[in-house]
């Protein structure tokens, strides 16, 4: 049964889009602009999204093999990542199963590709921040953007606080789905 906290990134990968741009701009110079793009791109940024290419324990591209305690959730029509629920106890995620109940990994190909994370704010975030560092904040919000990994923390307000959602992903396969879409609406034009 498919969970109804399921999480495709590419909405909010199209609002970081355009956070990211906005926070960029600088109407000074060209010049001012320029320097802006670059230090935005460098550690704390994304250096250590980057350096970790995954989550704390596992790498992007690693194979199903290398993980344990994965449930395989059921694919709706047109799902082309296999999606797991993490059900161990093992590392900080598992440990705090309690905080942050819903953790997703989905793979491409039958290599991991991208995690999701949801459940108590605080927790999360904190967890988050230890991991990459201080980001980019746009409150309540964080970004980290690097050549091969991207993560992204947001938070919204629930019933009895405030809930906490992390994803990390792969940057080549974001690129590769975007391929995969592209010759897939080629191939349904053509006919």
């Amino acid at each position: 049964m498919r969970s109804s906290t399921f999480f495709s990134p590419l909405p909010v990968l199209a609002l970081v889009a355009t956070m990211l741009l906005s926070s960029c701009s600088d109407s000074t110079s060209e010049a001012g602009n320029a320097n802006n793009r670059a230090s935005a791109l460098e550690f704390p940024f994304g250096g250590k999204v980057d350096s970790m290419n995954g989550i704390a324990g596992h790498t992007f591209g690693q194979p199903l093999s290398a993980f344990s305690d994965l449930e395989l959730m059921d694919k709706n029509p047109g799902d082309v990542m296999d999606t797991y629920i993490y059900r161990g106890t093992k590392g900080w995620f598992g440990k705090h199963k309690q905080e942050v109940p819903s953790q997703f990994y989905y793979f491409l190909d039958g290599k991991f590709c991208q995690f999701y994370a949801v459940g108590n704010a605080e927790a999360l975030r904190t967890e988050a921040t230890y991991l990459f560092g201080p980001g980019l904040e746009q409150s309540p919000n964080r970004f980290w953007d690097g050549p091969r990994a991207r993560a992204i923390y947001s938070e919204q307000a629930v019933a009895f606080g405030r809930e906490g959602r992390l994803t990390v992903l792969s940057k080549p396969v974001e690129e590769e789905l975007k391929v995969r879409e592209q010759n897939r609406l080629k191939a349904e034009n053509a006919e």
